[in-house]
Order: C-alpha cells, then sequence, then structure tokens
C-alpha cells in the first residue's frame, strides 16, 4: 500500500512539472528586442537668440510597460517628457519602460539664430588735428537684419558709419534682430602733418624748457631742447598735457586746447622731427 502511494505522488509531481501547473512560477524576463516600446517627437522650439538657452524639446511614449521615465543625452531618468533651457545642438532623448526596456530617439537638433559676423571695417586715418575727420565704417553680413551699432558705451543706432574720430582705438558692438551681437575692435591712425619743429617745439620752448623745468636742470635727460629725450617722453607729455597736470606751475588750469590737441596728434602721428 505504502509503495502504491509513493508511486501516485511520484506521478502526480512528473504531471505537474510537464504541465506547467507548479504554484511558485513567476513570469520569465521580459525580451526587450520584441518590446513594442515606442518615443516620438512631440514638439520643439529653437532657442530665440544665440545668446540665450530657451529651446525646448518634448516626446511621447508608448507601448512596453507604462509607468515610463526619460532622459536627455547622458542625464539622469526622471519622469517628465519635457526638457527645457536648451541652446543650439542635437540631442538624443531615450525612454525606459517599468520593464527596464529602453528606445532611443536621436537626432533632435535644435538651431538658434546666427549671430551676425564682422569683416574687416573700412577705415579713414585722421588727417586734421583741429576738426577730426577719421571714420570707421562697419561691414556686416549674417544674423537677422536689420543691424544697430554701437560706438564704444554710447547709444544703439541705425547707421554702420561713424565720423568725426580722433586717432585712437574704439570698439563698436553690432546688435541684430534677435539681440545677438559681434564686437568690431577698429583703430584710426593718426596722419596730421603736425610739425615738431613749427607747432610741438615752440609749445615746449614757451612752457617747459626753463629754469627748474625742462632745460637741463635737473638731468641731462630732461633736457627738452634735445629732440631725441622729447621723443622718448612722449607719450607722457601727451597724457600729462591732456590731464593738464603739466605743465605744473600752471596746473590744473593747463594749456589752451589747441596745444593740447597738437601735441596729440604729434605723439599719435609717431612724434617724428618733421
Amino acid at each position: 500500500m505504502n509503495q502504491l502511494y509513493r508511486f501516485a505522488v511520484l506521478a502526480l509531481g512528473l504531471t505537474g512539472l510537464l504541465y506547467g501547473c507548479s504554484s511558485t512560477e513567476e513570469p520569465g524576463p521580459v525580451d526587450c528586442t520584441t518590446t513594442n516600446l515606442t518615443i516620438a517627437l512631440d514638439s520643439k522650439a529653437n532657442p530665440t537668440s544665440c545668446n540665450t538657452t530657451d529651446g525646448t524639446i518634448s516626446v511621447t511614449a508608448a507601448g512596453g510597460k507604462a509607468p515610463y521615465q526619460f532622459k536627455l543625452n547622458s542625464g539622469s531618468y526622471g519622469s517628465s517628457s519635457s526638457f527645457t533651457n536648451l541652446g543650439s545642438g542635437t540631442f538624443s532623448v531615450f525612454v525606459k519602460d517599468s520593464n527596464d526596456c529602453e528606445r532611443e530617439l536621436s537626432g533632435i537638433t535644435i538651431t538658434a539664430p546666427s549671430a551676425p559676423v564682422a569683416s574687416a571695417p573700412s577705415l579713414v586715418n585722421q588727417t586734421n588735428c583741429a576738426t577730426p575727420n577719421g571714420s570707421i565704417t562697419v561691414n556686416v553680413s549674417g544674423g537677422t537684419t536689420p543691424y544697430q551699432f554701437q560706438l564704444g558705451t554710447g547709444a544703439f543706432g541705425s547707421s554702420g558709419v561713424f565720423s568725426n574720430l580722433k586717432a585712437g582705438d574704439y570698439v563698436i558692438t553690432v546688435k541684430d534682430a534677435s539681440n545677438c551681437t559681434v564686437t568690431v575692435n577698429a583703430t584710426v591712425s593718426s596722419a596730421t602733418g603736425v610739425s615738431y619743429a613749427n607747432d610741438i617745439f615752440p609749445i615746449l620752448q614757451t612752457n617747459c624748457i626753463k629754469s627748474g623745468c625742462h632745460n637741463g636742470d635737473n638731468g641731462a635727460n630732461r633736457n627738452w631742447s634735445i629732440f631725441t629725450n622729447v621723443k622718448n617722453s612722449a607719450q607722457a607729455i601727451k597724457t600729462r598735457t591732456g590731464n593738464k597736470s603739466m605743465p605744473a606751475d600752471i596746473a590744473p588750469t593747463g594749456l589752451p586746447q589747441n596745444q593740447i590737441d597738437l601735441i596729440a596728434c604729434w605723439v599719435d602721428d609717431g612724434a617724428l622731427n618733421n
């Protein structure tokens, strides 16, 4: 009797194994290569300016097993299917479902407006010391027209031509209709022809080459009767007469403005012995 009982139990166990009737059986892993999980682009928006990062990408997932998680490029997974604060670029968005299956949507490109491009400006040298007549013409292409132009810290305007300029270094900012900017650096050279012999030396002789000053009393290298000494100090002479700290005995009144301008023009011309 005991043998018949054991045989019956063994027979029932074999039947259960053959027909999958075990009460402890669990679902096997999902084959992600055959899942119907999909991801699609819902919408995208380009940045409004080359200076901003306000582009967006939104996607939609379907199939697989919800809920879904999403990530942008190599970021972390999260519940949101929308991504904001994006600049120009090409992006990939990934979705992962509850079965840990993943799908990728690649090659999503958003493009900001291109910034304007500046070529070399057209320059006119200053040739008149008394009435500065240098000019800069900015040459720009690309971006989004119309452009606006700003010289230094001045106001923006519609003209890319700046006239009546003294010799010097200038910075011009160009802004297009999308608020994209490009900076142009330009140098107006001096070619005024101011004469050392006729214009500059008489000023020095009257105001500087005198006892206790620049007549050699304070050292041979400070004798401005010698051209080489004057040339070596040319930039300092321009600066100090410009800020009216020299000649010291008439500071802070300083030289008349036309003489200050002549000195500046002569120095900008190259401090020539002409």
